[in-house]
């Protein structure tokens, strides 16, 4: 990631990546305190593949944040697939 995001441009980016790669993400209900919301990334016959949690803060995320992320999710969209 070569620049800081706030979250929901964040999700847009992995939300269009899944779509890219057939999956889709999902929002767990119930999950997360406070301001912190956990998704799954789910393949096209619902199975779960991965489960990540983004703060939804009206500040940019951290640069922390941002590198967790993408490389959680580095085995599902490849490496780098961030700052495509």
């Amino acid at each position: 990631m070569n620049r800081r995001t706030k979250y929901a441009t964040t999700m847009q980016i992995v939300r269009r990546t899944a779509r890219r790669h057939s999956m889709r993400v999902i929002e767990i209900p119930g999950r997360g305190e406070g301001s912190h919301r956990w998704h799954a990334l789910v393949d096209s016959s619902g199975i779960e593949i991965v489960r990540f949690s983004l703060t939804d803060h009206p500040r940019e995320l951290s640069w922390t944040v941002l590198r967790n992320l993408e490389e959680r999710l580095a085995p599902c969209f490849g490496e780098k697939w961030m700052e495509r």
